[in-house]
């Protein structure tokens, strides 16, 4: 069978580059070999206009070779990541949406995920027109799966992100060392930009831990500015989050990340907090989300051995992809 992902597998996010490698390597854990489409048009090529060796490096490892966009598949997976989302200048693209700019035989989405702040009229149609024509449809968000419905007499199923497909044991496989020898506590925000390195000392003070900071630029900061490291990319990410004793996350995959590695975080999300509020929700872990520094609770920890949720959520999705692509 000829398999295809389509989602972001080029773009300089960790997030992104980790769901097309988890996605693509589960895929072929159950005997499917999918290759990440190469559909990377002008509208996310202009956001990365420099060159970044870390992740680059990544892509050329870990993700290549991509499929051709122009081929015919079998089976295009669309999803997982915000793939139904408004590019300023562009507009709404609907070769994400399932439109025929990506040919195959069949169509399914696997927690395909949208901005839904950006929803307007325009997107509902995209929806109106195409969402039929996939053979099934899953989201990563419970409130993304509530909107659908109104579209669509299909079922719309909740999945997990496709990150939670892997094991510890699959990421060390492409994970870092260690980068930092003493125990610390890791910030991931890609969205405080003046106050960044107040929160950073704040956090600092209330763990009594070093504190490294990421921004999403491929750099490593201590918690007063300080740049330590410029080669920050997606493995020594996963490295900074697995030997942490705490994480404080302002993005999605910062948070699942700390969920599979077993961490104590919380979570502090100016924009995009559906997603995370999604996940938290399933899993039973509203009270990780805070809304000030001030409000870590070291003593309040998770009893991971007790999270039951998170294995039937991730049974329930590999059941549902694997029903798709075999059957």
């Amino acid at each position: 069978m000829k398999a295809g992902t389509i989602n972001f597998h080029r773009s300089y996010n960790y997030g992104a580059l980790m769901v097309t490698y988890s996605l693509l390597t589960y895929l072929n854990k159950i005997g499917i070999t999918a290759h990440a489409i190469d559909y990377f048009p002008e509208h996310h090529i202009s956001m990365y206009p420099l060159k970044n060796k870390a992740y680059e490096e990544f892509i050329d490892k870990y993700l290549k070779p991509f499929g051709s966009a122009d081929d015919e598949y079998d089976l295009i997976i669309y999803g997982a990541d915000t793939i139904w989302a408004y590019y300023k200048g562009f507009g709404y693209d609907s070769a994400y949406w399932g439109s025929d700019r990506l040919k195959a035989k069949r169509k399914i989405t696997f927690s395909a995920s949208g901005n839904m702040k950006s929803f307007s009229e325009a997107s509902d149609a995209l929806f109106k027109e195409y969402l039929d024509k996939f053979q099934a449809v899953s989201v990563r968000e419970d409130i993304l799966a509530d909107y659908l419905r109104k579209f669509t007499s299909k079922p719309i199923v909740h999945t997990c992100d496709p990150t939670f497909l892997l094991t510890q044991e699959d990421y060390s496989k492409i994970m870092a060392k260690r980068l930092i020898s003493k125990e610390y506590a890791v910030i991931y925000n890609r969205q405080l930009v003046a106050r960044l390195f107040d929160v950073a000392d704040a956090v600092r003070q209330k763990t009594g831990l070093e504190t490294v900071v990421m921004k999403g630029d491929g750099c490593l900061y201590s918690s007063d500015g300080e740049l330590l490291r410029s080669d920050i990319g997606p493995s020594e990410f996963l490295s900074l989050i697995k030997y942490s004793s705490y994480v404080l996350a302002a993005s999605f995959h910062a948070t699942a990340f700390s969920i599979i590695f077993e961490k104590q975080f919380h979570v502090i999300m100016k924009s995009g907090a559906e997603r995370v509020e999604s996940l938290l929700r399933r899993l039973g872990l509203e009270n990780r989300q805070i809304q000030h520094s001030k409000e870590i609770d070291l003593e309040n920890t998770i009893n991971y051995k007790g999270l039951h949720s998170l294995s039937e959520y991730i049974e329930s999705s590999k059941a549902y992809l694997r029903e798709q692509c075999i059957n």
